[in-house]
């Protein structure tokens, strides 16, 4: 049987694993914000986002999951549309610190993986 420790600090572990993915999220949310020039980003402005950006994937990805590329296509819109109405500035704007933001945390899981010494064979996606 599982103890109550043991199932409180799995939880405690999720808890700080989400905040963790927040706070991550929003450094590179920033950055990509700061690179494309909105004159309004903030951290915390970067932090919201991103939280409601969660939730909203986590909602979009039930009810728009089933339509497929055009499922992606609305979800990927309304991201844009909570970027840019969360930051006050125009879709162009909103959509390269989105493009700037996959691309930093792209360099970033590519330099961890050079830095751990794996290679992209060893993650089984090639």
């Amino acid at each position: 049987m599982i103890d109550p420790f043991t199932i409180g600090a799995l939880g405690l572990v999720g808890i700080i694993g989400f905040i963790a993915l927040i706070v991550i999220d929003a450094v590179f949310l920033w950055i990509g914000a700061k690179f494309a020039g909105i004159d309004e980003s903030s951290f915390g402005k970067a932090i919201i986002c991103v939280f409601v950006l969660i939730i909203l994937s986590t909602i979009l990805g039930t009810v728009l999951g089933p339509l497929g590329i055009l499922g992606t296509i609305l979800s990927f819109i309304i991201t844009l549309w909570v970027v840019k109405t969360l930051f006050g500035t125009s879709w162009g704007k909103a959509f390269l610190a989105l493009i700037l933001a996959f691309i930093a945390f792209i360099v970033l899981v590519a330099v961890l993986l050079i830095l751990l010494g794996v290679g992209l064979s060893s993650l089984g996606i090639f």
